[in-house]
């Protein structure tokens, strides 16, 4: 039985975190900063009833703008109901309440994660459910912008709520809140795609357990079998995906009615999307020039070694990197010749990937108040050779994540890989708030770490809070022109 008592605690003891956090940002730095000043009177606007004005610089649907349009209507609301103790006068959309929308999300966002962290594996302790639940809340590119006026936070909210809807076949729910997703980040419209998919799979595909899966496997299908389990081992899981895909494919030739009934208002989402973009010319709006679709293939590989970094203590502790030596060569004794020619094959992919597909967005090169113009300079591109020296790293993270993710479905991997990889590649800025929504899709399916490694994941998520909101907030810098910088994700 779920310890409400302690999931209260829990957040109370994050949300009031968040809440300082956000009053320290509003004392200390209240000018909008960096995308604030197109976010924030693009909404101020539309506070003001120009819905026709429109910034032809910002490059995302006006989702966002709506959302925090209509919050700072409803503070102002409250402020002529409530006595000036309870509520200070604020102005209309000010700064400070439009960034209170991000943090509204975001404690909206943390019953969700509990919620997905027992939906998608129900055998986790309520021990090991809190723990997830504070790292997601904790996750630095999370709750950084969940104090900031930011797409982040409530396209997190849209996309995760989404798919969990959909896991519970409330088809029309999910739609509804695919397509807010999409109103506040056009890209998310790959992540309902992908939710589109995982609903068809887990409507068509057979539960793990009929492949012989035990333990808690069929449970977990229960809730939806997008995500569902496979021996991890198996032969079958090897040998079987194209047949897995074959019979997918027959399933849903077969069921097209019921499908289309059931999955219509999720596809209709998707469809209106591709639409958008045949008639648009291209997936964003307003400033195209420097949002040009490119073909940067090493994005892949630096999500894969991005996800590992965070998640240290779950892939990179000794222990962590001793257990893979041993299964790895466990493997190479069993399979010589089929371990060499996947080694190979990865390492000749990553080495092209990296040759070719390594690319620098002006933005990357010029502006040196994002922490990845440092790790651009100094790890990447620190010498002719240094991108390729992390090569072996990324081989690793990316045998690892499959590992922890080998349990489920083949064809579900497949989509997540498919997708990750349709939302980064084309995207020529190195951004690492675009690899937030992956990122979490990996951290709630996967096998779960134990609870010390995941305390220790918490401690460090809240470390790396507690540094980066202190270089913002306290080391200001003048940048070029002499305005005030702040170094930021």
């Amino acid at each position: 039985m779920p310890d409400s008592s302690g999931q209260a605690a829990l957040a109370a003891v994050l949300l009031s975190v968040a809440v300082v956090a956000a009053a320290l940002v509003a004392k200390l730095a209240p000018e909008p900063y960096m995308d604030e000043p197109f976010h924030v009177p693009q909404t101020q606007a539309y506070c003001a009833g120009r819905w026709r004005e429109w910034d032809p610089k910002i490059t995302t649907f006006p989702g966002l703008y709506v959302f925090g349009a209509a919050l700072g209507h409803a503070v102002a609301a409250s402020q002529r109901l409530l006595p000036a103790a309870m509520l200070p006068a604020l102005p209309l959309c000010s700064t400070t309440v439009l960034r209170s929308a991000s943090l509204l999300f975001a404690a909206a966002c943390l019953p969700l994660f509990h919620h997905a962290a027992r939906q998608l594996d129900v055998s986790r302790s309520q021990r090991q459910l809190n723990l997830m639940a504070a790292a997601c809340f904790l996750f630095p590119l999370h709750f950084f912008f969940s104090v900031l006026y930011y797409t982040d936070v409530p396209s997190l909210f849209f996309t995760l709520a989404a798919y969990l809807a959909a896991q519970q076949q409330r088809h029309y729910l999910a739609a509804a809140l695919g397509a807010a997703a999409v109103a506040v980040r056009q890209t998310n419209a790959v992540w309902v795609a992908f939710t589109l998919g995982a609903a068809v799979l887990a409507r068509c595909q057979p539960a793990a357990g009929d492949h012989g899966d035990g333990g808690s496997s069929s449970r977990a299908n229960s809730s939806g079998r997008g995500g569902g389990r496979r021996p991890p081992n198996s032969s079958r899981q090897r040998a079987g995906w194209l047949a897995d895909l074959r019979r997918l494919l027959r399933q849903v030739w077969l069921r097209r009615g019921q499908l289309a009934g059931e999955l219509g208002p999720l596809a209709a989402v998707v469809t209106a999307f591709a639409a958008f973009v045949v008639v648009n010319g291209g997936v964003v709006v307003g400033d195209k020039a420097h949002h040009v679709p490119v073909r940067h293939l090493a994005q892949p590989l630096y999500f894969l070694l991005y996800c590992t970094a965070w998640l240290a203590p779950v892939f990179w502790s000794p222990q962590a990197l001793m257990a893979a030596a041993r299964e790895i060569a466990a493997t190479a004794r069993r399979q010589p010749a089929t371990s060499a020619a996947i080694a190979a094959a990865a390492a000749a992919a990553a080495s092209g990937a990296v040759a070719r597909g390594t690319l620098a967005h002006p933005f990357l090169l010029a502006d040196n108040r994002h922490y990845t113009f440092y790790i651009w300079r100094r790890l990447i591109d620190r010498s002719p050779w240094s991108r390729y020296a992390l090569i072996p790293a990324y081989l690793y993270a990316g045998w690892a994540v499959q590992r922890r993710l080998a349990h489920r479905d083949p064809l579900w991997l497949l989509g997540l890989a498919g997708a990750t990889c349709l939302v980064l590649v084309p995207a020529h800025l190195l951004e690492f708030r675009y690899f937030s929504t992956p990122f979490y899709l990996v951290f709630l399916h996967m096998r779960t770490p134990s609870p010390r490694a995941l305390a220790v994941v918490v401690a460090s998520f809240a470390a790396v809070n507690a540094a980066t909101l202190y270089v913002y907030l306290y080391r200001p810098f003048a940048w070029a022109d002499g305005s005030v910088a702040r170094f930021m994700w």
